[in-house]
């Protein structure tokens, strides 16, 4: 078994989901390299007939082969078989008068050689098959007959086209151009080269021009022209064209002429042919060129979109996947010229469509926020393995033990792509079924490139190479198959998900700025911006939020009989939920009449029981003649004078109902001074995990509420800042 032709249209699928169906077909022809390799012909390098390169005789496609004279009436031998192009001009056609024989050896290169007993064909895509034998030939006797027995001469047989053309006097150089049929697809030849041939004029072999003319095995067949080397004076042409004999198949000599067209002329008019065809082959993967260069630059947007919204990680995968893909049409397109060995092309295509198949696997992921499942999991993690194939199929020549590991990675390939494909197909399903219209959205392409796989399959004028589609339409010298208006309304579709996505988060932040912007406001108003009056103490505060509203808060109340009272506290979290629990006790503050620290903690306490979060509370409470009472709900110690205050512990606010808290009783001199400060100044740290830590702060606890504030935003803030300083005053001990 062979891995014949696969054409670059399979190597695209990957652009959407189900065109991985063609890659797993593709990888399941890879995965049996260890076929023997087919019989193809090759340019021998001196030129010479009987240097023919290409398999050994022992690796013939039949061990005893079957040679057998064609089918069809043998024309007279007395009469003359020859194209007259001695009046015809340039170009000529030539379509007619070709004799078709099967035999082994070099001879029929000849001029001289006696074609007489051939029929003759014209060059039609179809050419009459061979005859059954009268006799069984496969035996070594028969191989062993002589020429009187009509033998099977034993070797490696071809197939043989003949013609012998009467040429005008003094018809000065001459090519052939041997054209080819204008096609989207490149063909690539997997684990053997593509079946080749070999063109003599008067017996001698021509080497053809072009990428690669020296050498064309291993690179894609591209129309080619043949310079022939015979003087203006002979007007006598015999050419000779040799094909491996395949009786049937995709390579079978009967369909010779139907992707091959030969022309014989001046150089300069096949030249113009020969440009034609050039600009016939870019005009019809022109479209697929633009399309990659499309999905390039939308690539790049993606890419920039990530990296100014990075909380959205499906702009990312999305990019990568389509920047994956770009390449592929202008690869393709090198092939097609003969440029790069098909080998080499379809193991870089090949890990190219498997890397981005797993990006695309990972933007689904993100893209429909879906739960690590196990089966996510096999996916991503078995993905790693897919960077094998490629390096393999490379490699493949190089003994049993690399077709062996390039069986099993082909394989372990089609499973994941198996996987991967049920995966994504049912994935969007569900989610169109749950009215996700951008899932929907895709689901759109995927149904295009259903009925642009079969028009892509449908078959194609051998003349001029034009696919047979009610589907394709001419714009200009530009053919528009439906499988690129498949493409085209893909890149649509990611450019409406991105618009309608874009404009829905932008819609979102706006609401929930303008929300933030409200809670702002409140929360401006229910934390003072400046210390209100406090008779007999000094306070001082700074408010530094880490996000547009913070979570910290503080509260400072002076009582009708001189003393003061004040509440510090840190709600968990950011944003518009920690601003709502901060109004709330802000509000239960401004409401209580009690002045006891622990009776004020239980009361709040009460209020957030319920709520989604909790939070660090500390009251102190500080009356005329110096007497200090603290109470605290899990929030950092206060420090007097420098020293770290030890309260007992005490669970947060809102986490269980009926908590009881401990009161601790101080003393404050005139001139003693007390810090109260929230998590944020500990906790400040610096890009490289380096906390402000404790003892920083104790080292600072002298300093103003500003300096210590300054100090922990500089050294790294990560969440609110807030600092308190009360100072009690000579006077209020005089009175």
């Amino acid at each position: 078994m062979q891995v014949r032709y696969l054409p670059l249209q399979t190597l695209r699928i990957l652009q959407r989901p189900l065109r991985g169906l063609q890659l797993i077909v593709l990888l399941a022809l890879i995965a049996l390299p260890l076929a023997p390799p087919s019989i193809h012909a090759q340019q021998p390098h001196d030129g010479q007939p009987g240097d023919h390169h290409g398999p050994p005789p022992e690796l013939s496609l039949f061990p005893h082969p079957k040679i057998h004279p064609p089918k069809g009436e043998v024309p007279n031998p007395d009469v003359p078989v020859i194209f007259d192009a001695s009046s015809l001009g340039s170009p000529i056609v030539l379509d007619r008068n070709w004799r078709l024989g099967i035999a082994p050896g070099t001879d029929p290169a000849k001029p001289d050689f006696d074609d007489t007993k051939w029929p003759t064909r014209d060059a039609k895509e179809a050419l009459a098959e061979v005859n059954e034998p009268e006799s069984d030939d496969d035996s070594d006797k028969d191989h062993k007959k002589g020429e009187a027995g009509h033998p099977h001469p034993p070797g490696r047989p071809f197939a043989w086209f003949r013609i012998h053309v009467q040429l005008p006097e003094h018809h000065g150089p001459l090519v052939v151009l041997v054209r080819l049929p204008v096609t989207r697809n490149t063909q690539f030849s997997m684990g053997s080269e593509a079946v080749g041939m070999d063109l003599f004029a008067n017996g001698k072999q021509i080497i053809p021009e072009g990428p690669n003319g020296s050498s064309p095995e291993g690179f894609q067949k591209i129309s080619r022209i043949y310079p022939i080397d015979i003087p203006d004076s002979e007007t006598n042409l015999t050419l000779a064209v040799r094909i491996p004999f395949v009786p049937f198949g995709l390579d079978a000599y009967t369909g010779f002429f139907a992707t091959r067209t030969f022309i014989l002329g001046e150089r300069e008019d096949l030249r113009s042919h020969l440009d034609l065809w050039h600009h016939a082959m870019l005009f019809e993967r022109l479209p697929a060129l633009v399309d990659s260069g499309l999905r390039g630059l939308l690539a790049l947007f993606l890419l920039a979109l990530f990296w100014t919204q990075k909380d959205h990680p499906e702009y990312l995968w999305l990019g990568l996947h389509l920047i994956v893909l770009a390449p592929l049409a202008y690869l393709g397109f090198i092939v097609s010229t003969a440029q790069m060995e098909q080998l080499a092309m379809a193991g870089l295509l090949f890990e190219l469509l498997l890397i981005a198949a797993y990006f695309y696997f990972e933007f689904l992921v993100a893209f429909l926020s879906l739960r690590k499942r196990w089966y996510i999991v096999c996916l991503r993690y078995s993905a790693p393995l897919l960077l094998t194939l490629g390096p393999l199929l490379l490699a493949m020549r190089h003994g049993k033990a690399v077709l062996i590991a390039l069986a099993i990675s082909a394989l372990f390939a089609v499973l994941w792509i198996l996987s991967w494909l049920l995966f994504t197909v049912i994935t969007l399903s569900v989610a169109a079924l749950k009215r996700n219209y951008e899932a929907a959205l895709l689901l759109l392409p995927l149904f295009l490139d259903i009925v642009g796989i079969g028009e892509s399959a449908m078959p194609s004028n051998t003349t001029t190479g034009a696919t047979q589609s009610p589907l394709t339409f001419q714009f200009g010298p530009i053919p528009i198959h439906f499988e690129s208006i498949a493409d085209f309304v893909g890149i649509l579709v990611i450019i409406l998900i991105i618009f309608f996505r874009f404009m829905r988060i932008h819609r979102e932040r706006e609401r929930a700025s303008s929300e933030l912007a409200a809670a702002r406001s409140v929360q401006e108003l229910m934390i003072p911006r400046e210390s209100p009056q406090t008779p007999g103490f000094h306070v001082d505060t700074v408010y530094t939020p880490a996000t547009e509203v913070g979570g910290d808060f503080f509260h400072i109340q002076a009582t009708g009989d001189g003393g003061l009272l004040i509440v510090i506290g840190d709600v968990a979290g950011h944003g518009l939920q920690a601003a709502m629990n901060v109004s709330m006790l802000m509000g239960a503050l401004r409401r209580s009449p009690q002045t006891s620290p622990a009776q004020l903690l239980e009361g709040l306490n009460h209020v957030l029981v319920g709520s989604s979060s909790f939070t660090t509370c500390q009251v102190a409470f500080f009356s005329a003649n110096g007497e200090l009472i603290v109470a605290s709900a899990g929030h950092p110690p206060p420090y007097l004078n420098s020293q770290e205050v030890l309260l007992p512990g005490g669970l947060p606010l809102g986490v269980v109902p009926d908590v009881e808290y401990e009161e601790t009783t101080l003393y404050l001199h005139p001139g003693d001074r007390l810090l109260m400060m929230s998590d944020g100044v500990a906790e400040a740290r610096k890009p490289n995990g380096e906390l402000f830590g404790f003892e920083r702060v104790r080292n600072l606890s002298n300093q103003s509420a500003f300096f210590i504030a300054d100090a922990a935003k500089e050294f790294g803030q990560e969440d609110d800042i807030t600092v308190l300083t009360v100072r009690r005053l000579a006077q209020a001990a005089a009175a």
